[in-house]
């Protein structure tokens, strides 16, 4: 009786660990997946298509030329439109039911903002290549990005105003994650220097007649209009030609979304002579990749410096994952280690909380003829 117990015990040990073999097998063989958040429809498509269409040209490279270790990639796509309820749909899919350990994005801070808990609870890295709030910062230890804060932007920008000489600035600024978070470091800074904002005003996430917050903008007699849209400029080209069509003369600055394809196309003539912040000079590499993107694709890029971001992020990974395997701990690890990596942009690094460190990012531009040319005080 004990012989037939022992020779159970033995045939239910075997299958155990053949079973184990067979799933660790397939584990190790299988497809690495990996997800993706970004606006993929809607106005902030551009920038969300941007990365997909790098992103699909590293990784389609990579699988032809035999994955790694024979593994092929296989990316995972949803579409966060540039929302944080559609970015935690997208989030709790990817982890849930695709099982994936990265994810890429989101694209605008308002994805990354509600993805963020989800992935650090989840031990879940969330790479982010263009998301800019500062909130971004203390999210959680498996949260990344190679993008500079909104604290590095605004400060180019409130510092380019005061150089200016301008004392009575107008802001206004687009209500979400990146809108309230540029305005709030603008304004410390405004505090701090003696300039006086003398109108600061929100509007709505979608708006498109801006008359009645311009009434009250003219009223306001500022000598200097900061027009500050979300992660889409489309909305800020509108607020700058219907204030020049209603005979507004204030010098007019902004941030870097306005220098994109389609707020140029919206603005027009209306936005000759606007400020703005934008990518710094551009190094070889990427305008090599632009070069070789736009004849990919048949079209530009959202934003220059979004398709550096997003193909260094994407190589960074494949090394992680080179390196250290399919483990989120330690692509964690390999990630927080990176501190001289060469790129698109120059050589970056990620220090304590996961933020980039060097490489090449923004400076001040003017528009001329359509076409932003370095500004000059």
């Amino acid at each position: 009786m004990k012989k037939i117990i022992w020779w159970i015990i033995g045939i239910v040990i075997v299958v155990a660990i053949i079973i184990f073999a067979t799933r660790s097998g397939s584990n190790n063989t299988g497809p690495i997946k990996i997800g993706f958040i970004g606006p993929l429809s809607g106005d902030a498509a551009l920038y969300g298509v941007t990365e997909k269409n790098i992103t699909d040209q590293v990784i389609s490279k990579l699988n032809a030329e035999g994955g790694i270790s024979g593994r092929q990639i296989q990316m995972i796509y949803e579409d966060g439109k540039c929302n944080g309820k559609d970015a935690t749909t997208a989030a709790q899919k990817l982890i849930s039911i695709d099982k994936v350990k990265v994810i890429l994005g989101g694209a605008c801070s308002s994805e990354t903002l509600a993805a963020a808990p989800i992935a650090e609870q989840n031990k879940v890295i969330l790479f982010s290549d263009f998301s800019s709030s500062p909130a971004i910062t203390n999210s959680g230890d498996y949260i990344f990005r190679n993008a500079p804060s909104d604290t590095v932007l605004a400060k180019l920008d409130a510092e380019a105003i005061i150089a200016g000489g301008f004392k009575k600035v107008a802001i206004i600024s687009e209500n979400n994650s990146y809108g309230q978070g540029v305005r709030k470091v603008m304004d410390g800074i405004f505090t701090e220097k003696g300039v006086n904002v003398v109108f600061d005003q929100y509007y709505q996430t979608g708006s498109t007649d801006f008359r009645d917050i311009l009434v009250k903008l003219k009223q306001s007699d500022a000598d200097l209009v900061y027009v500050n849209p979300g992660d889409n400029g489309k909305s800020g080209a509108l607020i700058i030609k219907q204030y020049k069509q209603a005979g507004g003369t204030a010098t007019i600055h902004g941030n870097f979304s306005l220098g994109t394809a389609d707020s140029l196309a919206i603005g027009g003539k209306y936005l000759e002579g606007l400020v703005l912040s934008d990518s710094a000079k551009l190094t070889n590499a990427l305008n090599d990749l632009i070069a070789q993107y736009q004849q990919n694709t048949g079209t530009k890029p959202g934003n220059n410096f979004e398709l550096g971001a997003a193909y260094d992020r994407i190589n960074i990974i494949i090394s992680a994952l080179k390196s250290v395997g399919y483990d989120a701990d330690k692509i964690k690890n390999y990630l927080y280690g990176i501190k001289n990596y060469t790129g698109a942009l120059g050589t970056i690094g990620f220090d304590q909380n996961g933020d980039v460190t060097g490489g090449s990012f923004f400076t001040e531009f003017i528009i001329k003829d359509q076409v932003e040319v370095p500004f000059v005080q």
